[in-house]
């Protein structure tokens, strides 16, 4: 391969698009059909168990996931991770064609194995392969692109169900084209470049993630993380965040036509997206201190996110003894119900990306990405699963909204400890010692603390 072609396809910008159109195949596809409100023709029921059934597997296999990469790579890892989500995808068609809700079922247990193996991967590998200075650009590339998932099936979605006014199923066109979509997948998985390979803009160097240690020791390295309050203190915000989704999801379905939740599907891609953009552009933002940049979007998301809950409570009351299907050629109700839900996904969304932009920036090694990575989806996981286990045991929306609210809540004051009193950057930095070692031959020791 020639130098400069060498050098695009090694940099991390063609590595952000790759990840991030990886993401749009996989995960990006299953949150569209997710948005429809309980998978389309599957029951409510149905969807929640099948959705506890996926989490309680990732909460298991993500952190064994990540032992698995740091023996044989990330790049395995993730075409391993590819195989669940097709197979659900699938479930989905069979179940709205024939009426048998087993095999979704079945597609979440495969999902919540191989889906472990993929998140874990890709969080670990937008911690690990940007440059500092482009964290935020790298992240906001990964989950702009996996909205594009959203965009482009909401689209089919909306198109082929325009005329659905009343409740009622997804048309089985709709699933044939989000399946091969899916299939693409494995492709991208197989052009992305193992971390001693990336080639950075700043010529810092990424370690390989892969080593030879005993499982013993890998365990230990671990559990280790567990001891450090800049990530014990980042996981309650990841429970939290996941908990409203369970109410969103009952709610679209509870009071909304086929194609106002086909239009949901849409506009949440297209609102994550622009979130993903202007969001990772803000915590690059190199005129603002690292510290600042933290607090400021840790309370924007507070105060916003605090606002959806209070809405939501307002706008349950109001429907709470309703029986008719809300849609926009219904008039005021629908607006008031609808269109505040779109501008409340700006924090729920920009959490997301937050919290992993404040792990990366810290600096920690490709190794411990992985552990790190695996940790917040099991713990993210986690959060899933009491939340669709609440949705379960009790139908009741003002519940599920509640609880959601409280966990949430719950969560605020160990995040806004961990950016006001101990979010600090002093650390080795692996990977720019490498270039040092190379130029001096001395390790170098990177300290920066956020003021």
């Amino acid at each position: 391969m020639a130098p400069t072609k060498k050098l695009i396809f090694r940099s991390t910008l063609t590595q952000a698009f790759l990840v991030g159109f990886l993401s749009f195949t996989q995960p990006g596809i299953y949150a569209a059909i997710a948005n429809m409100g309980a998978g389309g023709q599957a029951t409510t029921r149905t969807w929640n168990i099948s959705t506890v059934i996926l989490n309680a597997m990732a909460v298991v296999l993500a952190p064994i996931s990540a032992l698995f990469a740091n023996r044989f790579g990330l790049k395995p890892t993730l075409l391993i991770g590819c195989i669940g989500h097709t197979i659900y995808s699938a479930s989905l068609y069979y179940n709205t064609k024939t009426g048998n809700q087993a095999f979704i079922l079945a597609a979440s247990a495969l999902l919540g194995i191989s889906g472990a193996a993929f998140w874990m991967s890709e969080g670990a590998i937008v911690m690990s392969y940007p440059e500092k200075s482009r964290k935020g650009l790298f992240i906001g590339i990964w989950q702009m692109l996996n909205k594009f998932g959203g965009v482009i099936s909401g689209a089919v979605v909306f198109a082929m169900n325009y005329s659905g006014t009343k409740k009622g199923q997804v048309s089985l066109n709709t699933y044939i084209a989000l399946i091969s979509i899916q299939c693409t997948g494995p492709f991208f998985a197989l052009l992305l470049s193992p971390p001693e390979k990336v080639i950075r803009k700043d010529n810092t160097c990424v370690e390989t993630n892969v080593v030879k240690d005993s499982l013993r020791k890998m365990c230990k390295r671990y559990l280790g993380l567990l001891r450090r309050k800049e990530i014990t203190l980042l996981l309650p915000i990841l429970v939290g965040n996941t908990w409203y989704k369970t109410w969103q999801s009952n709610f679209m379905t509870h009071n909304f036509s086929v194609r106002a939740r086909a239009l949901n599907v849409l506009l949440t891609a297209l609102i994550g997206g622009a979130v993903d953009l202007v969001g990772g552009a803000f915590l690059d933002c190199e005129k603002i201190s690292v510290g600042l940049r933290a607090r400021i979007s840790w309370f924007f998301i507070v105060f916003f996110e605090s606002g959806f809950y209070i809405w939501g409570f307002i706008v349950q009351r109001h429907l709470a003894d309703s029986t008719s299907t809300l849609d926009w050629a219904t008039g005021r109700y629908y607006y008031d119900a609808y269109v505040p839900m779109q501008v409340f996904k700006i924090p729920t969304e920009f959490v997301f990306n937050w919290v992993f932009w404040v792990v990366s920036v810290q600096e920690f090694s490709s190794k411990e990405n992985a552990y790190i990575s695996g940790l917040i989806r099991a713990v993210e996981s986690f959060g899933s699963m009491l939340s669709f286990l609440v949705g379960v045991a009790n139908g009741n929306d003002m519940v599920n909204l509640s609880v959601a609210a409280a966990v949430f809540w719950a969560a605020v004051p160990s995040v806004t400890y961990l950016v006001l009193r101990v979010l600090k950057i002093t650390h080795t930095n692996p990977e720019s010692v490498v270039v040092q070692k190379k130029k001096s031959g001395d390790l170098v020791e990177i300290t920066e603390e956020i003021e």
